[in-house]
């Protein structure tokens, strides 16, 4: 078996998929999921103005059904 051993450990950050065990443990059916719609897309050009948008989301059928 391997060990590993640190003197120090500094945890900047935790995503959401992310996970911090210390000690003896198992860890079991883990999983993550995410999910991120996002709109506007690309606007080029000088001294642009957004106002009052409006943003459609089609979500692609699943293939798998889930």
């Amino acid at each position: 078996m391997t060990r590993i051993s640190f003197q120090n450990l500094t945890i900047d950050q935790v995503s959401n998929s992310s996970g911090i065990y210390s000690g003896t443990n198992v860890q079991s059916k883990f999983s993550a999921h995410h999910h991120k719609n996002e709109g506007n897309g690309m606007i080029i050009g000088n001294n642009n103005v957004l106002q009052q948008n409006r943003h459609l989301i089609i979500k692609k059928p699943n293939p798998h059904g889930e």
